[in-house]
């Protein structure tokens, strides 16, 4: 009994200790962020990015897409069934990396040589059965470190806004 007892505890302790540690590194990891940077809505999931940056609606077919615009990047989103899972972006000409962003899944690209080619982040399992592509194209040096700093702030919502429906036209927005 004493035994089971003392391992109960070891037990209770390693956890208490493991979560504090890793709400210790999410708070590390969020302080991170530059000051000034913001959520920016795509109704269906958010980034965080530096202040000035926008999101637009753009008209789809198939699937929910826009872009985020801003420091003289534009990264173009598609979030539906048919969304592309970046497969032409491979090594060796790519880095390719498989992590966990905003508890989900994913694949990020950046090219080897900066300004030729796509930074891009793939979500297999987004929302129900839709993934997200979100890239941006021949991006410099500068331009791809700050996407990547942004794609790991991408944050899911709840709803997934309807497909074939026009974007707001200026007056409305």
């Amino acid at each position: 009994m004493r035994l089971s007892t003392a391992i109960c505890a070891a037990l209770l302790i390693g956890t208490t200790v493991a979560c504090a540690y890793h709400a210790q590194e999410q708070r590390a990891g969020e302080a991170t962020l530059p000051a000034g940077w913001s959520n920016v809505d795509a109704v269906a999931f958010s980034i965080l990015a530096p202040s000035g940056w926008q999101f637009r609606q753009l008209q789809g077919i198939d699937s929910y897409v826009g872009e985020f615009t801003g420091d003289g990047i534009v990264l173009k989103f598609d979030f539906g069934r048919y969304s592309s899972p970046l497969e032409e972006e491979k090594e060796p000409t790519y880095v390719v990396v498989h992590k966990s962003v905003g508890g989900l899944r994913a694949k990020i690209v950046s090219p080897k040589m900066p300004g030729h080619g796509v930074t891009g982040i793939y979500f297999p399992k987004a929302f129900g059965s839709n993934k997200l592509s979100l890239f941006g194209q021949d991006l410099t040096s500068a331009q791809q470190e700050l996407v990547l700093k942004i794609f790991g702030t991408i944050r899911f919502g709840n709803a997934v806004p309807p497909v074939g429906v026009p974007p707001p036209s200026k007056s409305e927005q």
